[in-house]
């Protein structure tokens, strides 16, 4: 029987806290693509979690900065089942601009591959 994938993207897998932010920026590791970098670091529950950061630096504009949020939370959402249990934020880099959902899931994927965060299937 084939086990059931959830797609939701719930409150106890997002990070949230400073504390959390701090300690994937001090102890992981990290790597970036054309749309996307990301931090990352083992955690120690069964799920990946994830936080987003677009900085003024891509944009001035909210409307800007709030699509690529958009896009880097919908690329983990429908990608987290394929995840190891880790810790991941994901930065914003300039190229997110103007790309559509597929340019970005691919840049993520080619990376989370690269991180060997990736589970065995």
């Amino acid at each position: 029987m084939e086990k059931k994938i959830n797609f939701t993207f719930k409150k106890h897998e997002r990070l949230r806290k400073q504390s959390d932010f701090k300690r994937v920026f001090d102890s992981g590791k990290s790597l970036g693509g054309v749309t996307v970098a990301f931090y990352f670091v083992s955690n120690n529950v069964d799920y990946p979690r994830a936080g987003f950061i677009a900085s003024k630096k891509i944009s001035k504009r909210a409307v800007d900065r709030n699509r690529a949020k958009r896009l880097m939370r919908e690329v983990f959402r429908l990608n987290k089942h394929k995840l190891k249990p880790v810790d991941i934020i994901f930065i914003a880099r300039k190229g997110i601009l103007g790309k559509k959902y597929h340019d970005v899931e691919s840049d993520f994927l080619k990376l989370a591959k690269k991180a060997d965060i990736l589970r065995e299937e």
